[in-house]
């Protein structure tokens, strides 16, 4: 099953209540033969009672189906399949956390 992705922009913090998160690289990995498409990204947390935080994170949008196939005002759209396996997401998981990543998110 496909879905469409939107791609988040780049170096644009989005603020919340908490702090702010914002996204600063698109990369790709090889898995299994298949380009899986996923986004790194930063989040601080300095707006809350509880103290101040931060971390590197990543979310994966899946195994890319068609790449950058519309352009709606802006914004990237990409055909991807959802990494659903979850031996495949351990792995993509452990990968990531390996280049210093304190957390992944999978895109469904």
């Amino acid at each position: 099953m496909s879905v469409y992705f939107t791609h988040p922009h780049l170096g644009q913090e989005v603020e919340s209540i908490a702090g702010v998160y914002a996204y600063t690289e698109e990369k790709r990995m090889q898995i299994d033969g298949r380009d899986v498409l996923y986004f790194v990204g930063y989040s601080v947390t300095n707006k809350s009672c509880c103290g101040v935080g931060g971390c590197m994170f990543a979310t994966v949008a899946g195994f890319i189906q068609k790449y950058g196939m519309q352009k709606d005002e802006g914004k990237i759209i990409s055909q991807v399949e959802p990494v659903t396996d979850i031996n495949t997401r351990h792995l993509i998981e452990k990968l990531l956390k390996a280049q210093g990543l304190m957390q992944v998110g999978f895109w469904e």
